[in-house]
């Protein structure tokens, strides 16, 4: 079933149809130069960003399962000048170990019911 808070068209509500992982050792400071290469990298990658969405900046009541990272929604524009918007997730490494573990416990709270698991 789509989100709740989804409006018509539904389809209006997709934001990330592609998505790339780049996972970082090395802690914040890391993080921090992976993000800034790509926004001040737009030209040489051909993917401006749009939106950046930064979990590492909010509170606990706004990230309730308490995983973190930074999301940037790039636009991605083809040739014949189609374009598309895609995301970019930056994970910490052992943040991201840690998701992996969690995966299927995500899974099962997002799920309408049992079956859906």
């Amino acid at each position: 079933p789509p989100h709740p808070r989804g409006c018509w068209p539904l389809c209006a509500n997709i934001l990330d149809p592609v998505r790339a992982a780049v996972v970082v050792e090395g802690g914040a400071a890391h993080l921090l130069q992976v993000i800034h290469w790509f926004t001040r990298a737009e030209d040489d990658t051909k993917m401006p960003v749009r939106r950046v969405k930064n979990k590492f900046s909010r509170t606990e009541d706004a990230v309730p399962d308490g995983y973190r990272d930074v999301q940037l929604s790039v636009l991605f524009e083809g040739r014949g000048g189609q374009r598309i918007l895609g995301e970019i997730q930056i994970h910490d490494l052992q943040l991201y170990l840690l998701k992996m573990k969690m995966h299927k416990l995500y899974k099962v709270r997002r799920a309408a019911d049992l079956s859906s698991v």
